[in-house]
């Protein structure tokens, strides 16, 4: 499941980003914004990391998250014309993810490269995801710079829009790990450390995720899992206990305690 700025647009709830979508938004005239980038072509294979990919990538994520999609012609920024960028085989799309790395300072992680359409129509989807590790800056001839979205455009942040991102980048990984020593103070409380063994984990996302986030469920599988992993790198199996380690498991909020 995922939500990108063709289900905004369109009013579709999240779903997977399909053939049909991308035809609507086309037939619909959408126009770009800071979350939809459109491109007709695929940047060359050869020298990638020296085109503009790197550094739409980078805009893309330091504002936000969005998509890139190759295979779209545009006029005056609104989508007119599917047209077909070829085959993406397994060695482009490795090439995608690490320009995204080797390009971009601090690299862009978790690229999702989506293929979409058949011979004559096909084109690729280039999910950015949103970041906290920003300015992400690319190296622009002899000196860095951080491009950012402005609506339908790319630009170069100025130093003081530079400057409130690190600012905010430290702010975040601050309150984050205050976060998460109150997740565990809270966790550990009243635990008989002293007669048995505990093993205490807490999670804080560092983004929220809105539209598709995990149900309490889901999350509790999740965990589950780890306990059984936790149990037999310990060197225990998976259905055992001893007298002296107990293993629970509590869903609550936006944090996840594994005791």
């Amino acid at each position: 499941m995922t939500f990108t700025a063709l289900h905004r647009v369109l009013g579709i709830a999240p779903g997977p980003l399909t053939d049909d979508l991308l035809d609507d938004a086309v037939a619909a005239g959408v126009t770009e914004a800071s979350d939809l980038d459109w491109k007709s072509e695929l940047p060359p294979t050869k020298g990638l990391p020296q085109t503009d990919f790197p550094k739409d990538v980078a805009a893309m994520a330091n504002s936000g998250g969005g998509i890139i999609v190759f295979g779209v012609r545009e006029s005056q920024k609104a989508a007119t014309k599917r047209v077909d960028v070829g085959e993406l085989d397994e060695a482009y799309e490795r090439s995608l993810r690490s320009a995204a790395i080797t390009a971009i300072s601090p690299p862009v992680f978790g690229l999702n490269v989506h293929r979409l359409g058949t011979t004559g129509r096909r084109a690729v989807v280039v999910e950015v995801p949103p970041s906290v590790d920003g300015p992400h800056l690319i190296y622009k001839n002899d000196y860095f710079a951080a491009p950012v979205r402005n609506d339908s455009d790319t630009v170069w942040m100025k130093e003081r829009q530079i400057e409130a991102m690190y600012r905010a980048r430290f702010e975040e990984r601050r309150h984050a790990t205050e976060a998460l020593d109150a997740l565990y103070d809270e966790a550990a409380a009243g635990r008989d450390t002293d007669k048995r063994a505990w093993l205490i984990a807490v999670a804080h996302p560092r983004i929220s995720r809105r539209r598709d986030r995990l149900t309490r469920d889901e999350a509790r599988g999740v965990l589950t899992k780890t306990v059984g992993l936790a149990l037999t790198y310990a060197g225990r199996g998976a259905s055992t206990r001893s007298r002296t380690s107990t293993v629970t498991i509590r869903v609550r909020g936006c944090g996840a305690g594994l005791q």
